[in-house]
């Protein structure tokens, strides 16, 4: 018996097992590699570069601190996954100083400096990650596009936005055939987006999941608890029952939940406590997205929960096998069915909620062009009438162009202006002509000398053009379109009548005023026959019809000054009806083509 006294025992129960920490840690290493060929192949080989050393400076770190210490070596590998994991939450073109800066602080500030592996506070990753972000948030918000084989060895690349960053104008609208929203959760579920080296695709990610779910080294509890309540707070935050797979695939939830929220050193110790922290982790990510002034909160989310743990695991015990209460009756387990009823309600209130909030909120799966106004086919190639608006420090400037694309060679073949701008401030149209959309696309530099006005001109008509690309793309008709104003139409004879609705936003009155008319084009001289109003401004801001009616497709496309008198409010309406005007040229054009 006093042999046995020298030992301490833990309380059962007790487990067998194979399993090491080095063991554990390969497994996660393994798990790692497919978002780090996703990566590598999306955002080229400076990214591999960047995770290396971010490696490599976590080992020798930890090595260092056992040296200076005089501890003996560690070769459990952990500091390598501390490394794989902080390099893949890098941006892909991060300069060669932040893995080095991260890796360092990770490993001594919040590791060995708590005592090494299983004692540190919070994920070294996920806190580096924190740190860089406001130290470095310049660097650590610049995203680059992916591109397969663009990127791979490119050193100067074009900067893209995120989802969360930009919403849906940063994913293309077409992808693989597939348009609108289900193309955008397509391009985030593959990675094809701007992001983080690792973190952007979902399928790489789920293939770790699943790697580390089979092995038995992660919870599934907290993934799957944490992306149940990130959905439930997407229909609280947004209302939006489409927005749900855009935000669990968008950003770095999926990749934290599996990776990082998992760690066994910061993660809760009792099952069900690891329910109640994906639940914290999902409640504390959507809160930081939806109101935060950074569109992403999976890092500080997780370092905000790992402070809590040591709380939950000491008051929140679970119930051992044969306890009782004061009054000796069997101490009810109510954190076991707490959780779970607490699940089956977010289960059932996503499957209840989200069809009604679709049905409410229909998406629009269509493509609704923003810049192309109308198109033609002619034995030059594919004709768009693009226009738009250009920003110069306050300064509005209409820009229109006619864009002419090859559609066998895809290539732009020609650009005609048709409104440049009165200022002096003109598109180089150079650096488009002759050009693939791809090579459009890794175009970053748009300056044709120190006049930055004339830049933003130049990204006006880039956009412009990658909108014609896009249409081109669509597998199915190209033109297909959804009108977002003509409700109706009839035709009699060359004449086409068109009924059309929409709504002018007053930002003087802040007031949205309904507009409605009857719109008559012929399409014998191409012209605007007849304006007749059906809802007009209840409030004196009417629109003039004389600036449309006699007109042709290009000479309404052409207007630039459409305001009547002082009142900027009139402008408004008369923009708008010269949208209106657009889409009935473009709707009848469409018609007559398709009629021979």
């Amino acid at each position: 018996m006093a042999e046995i006294t020298a030992y301490k025992v833990s309380a059962s129960p007790h487990k067998t097992g194979n399993d090491t920490t080095r063991r554990m840690m390969l497994d996660v290493l393994i798990a790692l590699l497919p978002c780090l060929v996703a990566g590598v192949v999306f955002y080229g080989l400076w990214s591999l570069l960047l995770v290396a050393v971010c490696m490599v400076t976590c080992f020798a770190s930890e090595q260092l601190f056992n040296l200076v210490r005089k501890k003996p070596f560690t070769f459990d590998l952990s500091a390598l996954v501390t490394g794989l994991i902080l390099g893949l939450n890098l941006p892909p073109r991060a300069p060669w100083y932040i893995p080095i800066i991260g890796g360092v602080f990770a490993i001594v500030l919040v590791k060995m400096l708590f005592g090494g592996l299983g004692k540190n506070f919070a994920n070294p990753a996920a806190t580096a990650r924190v740190f860089l972000l406001l130290a470095y948030s310049g660097v650590m918000t610049s995203w680059i596009g992916a591109d397969v084989s663009g990127n791979i060895l490119a050193g100067d690349v074009a900067t893209s936005a995120t989802y969360l960053g930009g919403g849906t104008a940063a994913l293309a609208d077409s992808f693989l055939g597939v348009r609108g929203y289900w193309a955008w959760v397509l391009q985030l579920f593959l990675g094809y987006t701007g992001g983080s080296i690792g973190e952007t695709c979902s399928l790489a990610i789920l293939l770790g999941f699943i790697y580390l779910t089979v092995r038995r080294v992660i919870d599934w509890r907290i993934p799957l608890s944490y992306l149940l309540t990130a959905a439930v707070m997407t229909l609280i935050c947004y209302g939006d029952a489409y927005e749900i797979l855009l935000q669990l695939l968008s950003g770095g939830m999926l990749f934290g939940a599996v990776f990082m929220a998992t760690d066994y050193a910061t993660s809760p110790k009792w099952r069900y406590n690891r329910i109640l922290y994906g639940v914290g982790l999902g409640i504390i990510t959507m809160l930081i997205r939806a109101f935060g002034t950074y569109p992403e909160g999976t890092s500080l989310a997780i370092l905000i929960m790992n402070l809590l743990v040591p709380l939950m695991d000491k008051y929140i015990l679970p119930v051992r096998f044969g306890q009782r209460t004061k009054h000796g009756k069997p101490k009810p387990q109510a954190m076991k069915w707490t959780m779970r009823a607490l699940c089956l309600a977010m289960a059932a209130s996503v499957v209840i909620a989200a069809p009604v909030l679709a049905a409410q909120n229909p998406y629009r799966y269509e493509y609704t062009p923003e810049y192309v106004q109308g198109f033609s086919l002619t034995g030059e190639g594919y004709v768009f009438d693009v226009a738009g608006v250009a920003d110069i420090g306050g300064y509005k400037q209409p820009v229109a162009y006619t864009v002419t694309i090859d559609g066998k060679k895809e290539r732009v073949t020609d650009i005609d202006v048709v409104v440049q701008s009165t200022m002096g401030y003109e598109a180089e149209l150079s650096f488009f002509i002759g050009k693939t959309e791809r090579e459009i696309r890794r175009i970053g530099d748009l300056s044709t000398d120190a006049d930055t006005s004339a830049t933003i001109t130049n990204t006006a008509l880039r956009n412009m053009i990658l909108e014609c690309f896009e249409m081109l793309a669509m597998d199915e008709d190209p033109y297909e379109y959804s009108p977002a104003y003509v409700k109706s139409q009839e035709k009699e004879g060359t004449v086409y009548t068109f009924s059309v609705e929409g709504a002018a936003y007053l930002p003087d009155y802040d007031y949205t005023q309904p507009l409605a008319y009857t719109v008559r084009i012929d399409m014998a001289d191409g012209r605007v026959s007849e304006i007749v109003p059906v809802t007009q401004s209840t409030m004196g801001f009417e629109a003039e019809l004389a600036f449309f009616v006699g007109k042709t497709h290009a000479q309404v496309l052409g207007l630039t000054d459409l305001s009547t008198d002082a009142d900027t409010s009139a402008t408004y309406t008369n923009t708008q009806l010269r949208a209106m005007v657009l889409e009935c040229f473009y709707v009848a054009e469409r018609a007559e083509a398709a009629n021979g």
